[in-house]
C-alpha cells in the first residue's frame, strides 16, 4: 500500500511538469519517476507503527487520550534509525549500527537504567510508569541526546551510556537461571546523575507468577532506600492481574496501585485503582 501511494505522488509530480499544451513525453516521464523514486530511497523495510490510548477517569469523570506514539523505522546499508513522529512521552530518534561486535546506539533515546524505565510505553501492564529518580526522572521515559554501547553473552549483558551532559549511565543484566520452570534474573544499573541513582532489580518467575523486586537510590527526597515491587497473576491467556507498591522514601507513605488488563483481539483494555481509590479505564491499539 505504501509502495502504491509513493509511486502515485511521484507520478502526479513528474506529469505536473509537462506543458498542458503538449502530449505527455512518456521518456521524460521515465527519467522523472526514476531520478524521484532514487531521491526518495528510506533503505529496506521501512515501516510505519504506533498505539493509541483512549481513557476515562471515573474520578473526574473526563475521557482523555492516555499512551500514544506514532513512529517509523527501517534500515539503510546496515544501519537503522527510529524516529518518533508523536507521542505522549518524550521523543525517539535515534541510529544503530554494529562494530566491532559491538551494537551502537547514537541519537535520542532512554538511559539504561531500570527495568520499568526502558520497558516500551505500549508494554507496560500499569498505565503509568512508577516515576523512579529524582522529581520523576522516569516520567516521559527520561529520554537524552547520547551515545550507547550495548553486548553480552553466556547470559550476562549490559548497556555503557555517555550522554550529551558528559555523564556516565551503565547498566549490567545477569539470568541466573532460566528454562520451562522458574527463572531468575538480576541487573545493576549505575549513573552519575543523582536523577537516575543506582539500582538494583530481581526479577523471579514460575508459570503463571511474576515476581520483581527494584531497590535504590531515588533522590526525590533527600534518601537513599526507595523501593518499587512488583507481583502479577496470568489468571489465563488473556487475562493478567497486577500489584505494585512504589515507595521513594522521601517521608510519605508507600503506594500500592492495582490493574487487571485484559487482551481482546486487537486491543488491550486495562482496569486500574490508584492508591487514592482514583480508578482508570483504558483502551490501547496497536498499529
Amino acid at each position: 500500500m505504501k509502495k502504491l501511494v509513493l509511486s502515485a505522488l511521484v507520478a502526479t509530480v513528474a506529469v505536473g511538469t509537462t506543458n498542458a499544451n503538449e502530449g505527455p513525453d512518456w521518456s521524460g516521464l521515465d527519467s522523472e519517476l526514476n531520478k524521484l523514486s532514487s531521491s526518495l530511497n528510506f533503505g529496506e523495510g521501512l515501516s510505519f507503527g504506533g498505539y493509541l490510548e483512549a481513557t476515562y477517569d471515573t474520578d473526574t469523570e473526563a475521557w482523555a487520550t492516555g499512551r500514544n506514539r506514532v513512529s517509523l523505522s527501517g534500515d539503510n546499508g546496515g544501519f537503522g534509525y527510529h524516529v518518533s513522529l508523536q507521542g505522549s512521552e518524550d521523543a525517539d530518534a535515534y541510529v544503530t549500527f554494529n562494530k566491532g561486535g559491538v551494537d551502537w546506539q547514537m541519537g535520542n533515546f532512554r538511559r539504561p537504567t531500570t527495568s520499568n524505565h526502558l520497558e516500551n510505553e505500549a508494554d507496560m501492564h500499569f498505565m503509568d510508569r512508577s516515576a523512579l529518580g529524582a522529581s520523576g526522572a522516569e516520567v516521559g521515559g527520561g529520554r537524552t541526546t547520547g551515545l550507547m554501547a550495548t553486548g553480552g553473552s553466556d547470559g550476562m549483558g549490559w548497556n555503557i551510556h555517555l550522554g550529551s551532559d558528559e555523564l556516565f549511565t551503565a547498566r549490567f543484566t545477569y539470568d541466573v537461571m532460566s528454562g520451562d520452570g522458574m527463572n531468575l534474573s538480576v541487573a545493576y544499573s549505575v549513573g552519575e546523575t543523582s536523577a537516575i541513582g543506582d539500582w538494583f532489580e530481581a526479577h523471579v518467575s514460575n508459570g503463571p507468577f511474576n515476581l520483581s523486586a527494584t531497590m535504590g537510590d531515588d533522590d526525590s527526597g533527600g534518601a537513599n532506600s526507595a523501593s518499587v515491587y512488583v507481583a502479577s497473576y496470568d489468571i489465563n491467556d488473556t487475562m493478567t492481574l497486577g500489584l505494585r507498591q512504589t515507595d521513594h522514601d522521601d517521608g510519605n507513605d508507600a503506594t500500592m496501585d492495582a490493574a487487571l488488563t485484559c487482551d481482546c483481539g486487537g486491543a488491550r483494555w486495562t482496569v486500574q485503582q490508584n492508591d487514592d481509590d482514583d480508578v482508570m479505564v483504558g483502551c490501547i491499539v496497536g498499529f
